[in-house]
């Protein structure tokens, strides 16, 4: 065997070796969770409660406002 073959053949099984090692370990248990989910709590943009807090009139409120009001007598 000339030296490059005998250099490649203990790098297959140093490589090998590893590979059942890491194999052999117990594995732990994963527990998966989304980054780009909502946390709670207050953010950049929601209020003390952690939920958006939006102010100003509904359309309902703009077209009670713009009827005329015809529950008394002119």
């Amino acid at each position: 065997m000339t030296a490059a073959r005998k250099n490649r053949c203990r790098t297959w099984v140093l490589a090998m070796m590893l590979v059942i090692a890491g194999c052999a370990a117990s594995p732990e248990p994963f527990e998966y969770h989304d980054d780009r989910d909502e946390k709670p709590g207050p953010g950049l943009f929601s209020g003390d409660e952690g939920g958006i807090v939006v102010y100003g009139k509904t359309p309902a409120t703009d077209e009670a406002e713009k009827a005329p009001d015809t529950s008394r007598p002119d």
